[in-house]
């Protein structure tokens, strides 16, 4: 019975904390951020491919009355649009994922 026990004791950790388990949650945690963010960094610059500049004269306020945007010079590629929005719907496809995970009453437990 003594044995069983320090074994118990001995798999729990120091001070009965389980480190591989919260090692685990902060790298799972993590990337899951970076791919999050990156999703969705990605389809913003994705979408803004071919927008119209903001051309300001130097040391000048980019919102002020001396910034000149200038126009589209051409479409945005079809490529970019569709890379853009796959980039978004993959970010909300996580998104929901994380709160499926979160929300009991969604998957039975």
């Amino acid at each position: 019975m003594n044995g069983i026990r320090h074994a118990a004791s001995a798999s729990a950790g120091w001070l009965g904390v389980d480190w591989g388990s919260i090692g685990l949650v902060f790298v799972v945690g993590l990337i899951a951020t970076l791919v999050i963010v990156g999703l969705y960094t990605a389809g913003i610059r994705l979408l803004a491919v071919g927008a119209p500049d903001i051309q300001v004269v130097a040391d000048g306020d980019p919102e002020g009355a001396d910034a000149v945007v200038t126009e589209r010079t051409r479409p945005r590629p079809v490529a970019a649009t569709i890379g853009g929005f796959a980039c978004f719907a993959g970010f909300a496809a996580a998104v929901l994922y994380g709160i499926y995970l979160v929300i009991p009453a969604f998957h039975g437990h």
